[in-house]
């Protein structure tokens, strides 16, 4: 750590008997405001502030600064005063607004009123009446401003030179397609570029198109929340359903009383502080669903899975019968976010640490994150962050490629990149095979295709369908079935519909196709990673897939 002085730290010893001198000759009174010690983490008590020892202890102990924020429980809005933001970079709760006062090597009146600002937009009161004095200020309109910038970025002719202006020139001069002025510039012939000049503006339009799209690409990520090992669980839990991961037991070691409920008749007037359940189907967690909805139940509920989720390199394959509950349970949390408590992922070893993180996240430590996966190491909490595209290979299809649900949207789509790309034969999958809509014209457009019925849901049908075909050298999985329908009028009968085709498709594909493949595709949706409403058997079906 790059520092100027050696405070907190033994190399301040030579000097504080000096220093505890200096104190003792000093006047001190208690303040009118509450403070937190940053020596030990705690509220400042009364009479500290005159004891030498504790100003002893501020040179010579270690700073507290975390465990003083913790101690300012519910506290959300900072205010550093400093010769820098060094303390406002470290304030890492979630909601947490800070607000430096100073910031090195930058205009103070700015600072200051940028801080004042930011405190100001977030809801704490400021008062500007010192500030205003003298100034009579303007009335603002009641609407928020709404602006629209209509000029282009690029700097004013005459204002910019150098390689960016002439770099910007020659591209726009290429864009137009101007060959005269360009072969003027290059020194060559307007014949020599009547070629190249179209190629370099197809580049540079691929190029923008790229870039754009990049900024669309975005993956899952897990994310390190810091919760005590330690954590005890208070109140009376119920544990509801089939108890697969032993939870009952592990809520009453960690001091809940726990209640299992076991029908459906015991859910109406439960009075609890939470609920946790471990449905081992889909069709469990939709009857659970709509029983605690018609019972106007407004207690949280957790689903609670195991290896459901790849968090990292240590957890192995995730359960995909698992991963599908996580799909199934935003839609239950954007539907009915009056009963929602979230969703919990178990390690594989439940030990007593991994059980005290359980008892943490459960009774509130990370506030409103409610996609939790507890592991070895700690907690970790579910985000979506920036994928950019790498520069690895990129699959170039050739030979046999299969493409399920070949005569729908995506397929479609599929198909004709893969015949624009080296793809030598397509075999086009649906469950209407040549009479589905649209199925002639594409067979016209892609006379290297051949489109066939089949069921993937059916494993023997998929068998013999591989048999027919042969060998395939890449499949691509677009197959799905998506119907909107609100948890509180699904029923087993439309999650069947939902899950088989897509779900069952992809692993009887998977296991049926053998593994001298050159590329396994699926196609999946953001409705399985954060939800979407009326869509919660699909938003099942692609956590499925994406596991």
């Amino acid at each position: 750590m790059r520092t100027s002085h050696a405070f907190h730290s033994r190399l301040m010893e030579p000097m504080l008997e000096d220093f505890r001198a200096v104190v003792r000759g000093l006047s001190f009174s208690e303040p009118s405001v509450p403070a937190v010690s940053s020596v030990t983490g705690r509220p400042v008590g009364v009479g500290q502030w005159s004891d030498p020892e504790y100003w002893v202890d501020q040179v010579r102990k270690p700073v507290r600064f975390a465990d003083a924020l913790a101690a300012l429980d519910g506290v959300t809005r900072f205010v550093e005063l400093g010769p820098d933001g060094v303390l406002s970079a470290l304030v890492q709760q979630p909601d947490a607004v800070t607000a430096p006062l100073l910031r090195r090597d930058r205009d103070e009146v700015t600072t200051v009123l940028t801080a004042l600002a930011t405190l100001h937009v977030n809801g704490v009161p400021v008062d500007w009446a010192p500030f205003f004095t003298g100034v009579r200020p303007a009335e603002l309109p009641t609407y928020a401003f709404q602006r629209r910038r209509y000029w282009p970025d690029e700097a004013p002719v005459g204002r910019t030179s150098g390689p960016d202006r002439e770099d910007a020139d020659f591209w726009a001069t290429v864009e137009r397609g101007d060959l005269r002025t360009l072969a003027d510039q290059l020194g060559v012939t307007a014949t020599a570029l009547e070629s190249l000049v179209p190629a370099l503006a197809t580049w540079r339009a691929q190029g923008r198109e790229r870039s754009l799209v990049d900024g669309w690409r975005y993956r899952v990520d897990w994310e390190p929340a810091t919760v005590s090992a330690e954590a005890r669980l208070d109140g009376v839990w119920a544990v509801v359903g089939e108890d697969v991961h032993g939870l009952a037991e592990v809520l009453a070691a960690l001091g809940a009383s726990v209640v299992q409920v076991t029908g459906r008749e015991q859910l109406a007037g439960l009075d609890v502080t939470g609920l946790v359940a471990s449905p081992t189907s889909l069709a469990d967690a939709l009857d659970l669903v709509r029983t605690l909805v018609d019972t106007g139940c407004s207690t949280p509920l957790w689903f609670v899975t195991r290896n459901a989720l790849v968090t990292g390199p240590a957890d192995g394959v995730g359960e995909i019968d698992q991963a599908q509950l996580w799909g199934f349970g935003r839609a239950v949390g954007l539907e009915h976010p009056g009963m929602w408590g979230g969703l919990l992922d178990l390690p594989v070893e439940l030990d007593r640490r991994a059980a005290g993180r359980v008892a943490a996240v459960l009774g509130g430590a990370l506030g409103a994150e409610d996609q939790v996966a507890v592991r070895g190491g700690g907690v970790l909490v579910r985000r979506l962050v920036h994928a950019p595209v790498g520069s690895g290979s990129v699959w170039k299809p050739r030979g046999t490629v299969l493409v399920a649900g070949g005569t729908g949207g995506l397929g479609v789509e599929v198909a004709r990149w893969a015949a624009a790309n080296g793809a030598e034969r397509l075999v086009l999958l649906s469950r209407r095979g040549s009479q589905a809509p649209g199925a002639a014209e594409l067979l016209a457009e892609l006379p290297m295709a051949e489109i066939h019925a089949c069921d993937l849901a059916d494993r023997s049908a998929v068998e013999a369908l591989l048999a027919v075909v042969g060998r395939v050298d890449a499949v691509v999985h677009a197959a799905g079935v998506a119907e909107d329908v609100p948890l509180v009028d699904a029923d087993e009968a439309h999650l069947d519909r939902v899950i088989r085709g897509k779900v069952d498709g992809a692993l009887h594909l998977d296991a049926l196709v053998g593994t001298d493949l050159d590329a396994f595709v699926v196609f999946s949706s953001i409705s399985g990673v954060w939800g979407s409403g009326e869509q919660a058997a699909y938003g099942a079906a692609n956590a499925a897939l994406d596991a």
